[in-house]
């Protein structure tokens, strides 16, 4: 296999990352992985816009800039996402309190009535 070939399937193999990670169960908590794969989409694309995949007879920057544009968007849209989930996780917990806070509101309403009688 040519250099060419394996930066393509490289390049494969990262989208396919970028993918798989999203579907696993609790992605949003192991933060690790989620950076690492993000930093490793922002070398991609310095690494694609500066020097590209080399084979490619005359449609090299086009491809070189469009691969990098792709991870770009996957950037974005990963990060997007994380947003997405901590406010999601945050507004589940803002259920749970307000749940906890109207049973104990219930049960203070419950033991002033038994005061009264």
């Amino acid at each position: 296999m040519d250099i060419g070939t394996t930066l393509i399937l490289v390049v494969a193999a990262l989208l396919g990352v970028n993918h798989m990670v999203f579907r696993l169960p609790g992605w949003e908590d192991r933060t690790a992985v989620f950076w690492g794969v993000q930093f490793t989409n922002l070398g991609a694309v310095v690494l694609l816009l500066a020097i590209g995949i080399p084979g490619f007879s005359g449609a090299t920057h086009a491809i070189n800039w469009v691969l990098g544009l792709l991870f770009i968007l996957h950037i974005v849209t990963n990060n997007g996402r994380l947003v997405e989930a901590k406010r999601g996780a945050v507004s589940n917990d803002e259920a749970a309190l307000n749940e906890k806070r109207d049973h104990i509101k219930a049960a203070l309403q419950r033991g002033s009535a038994l005061e009264e009688e």
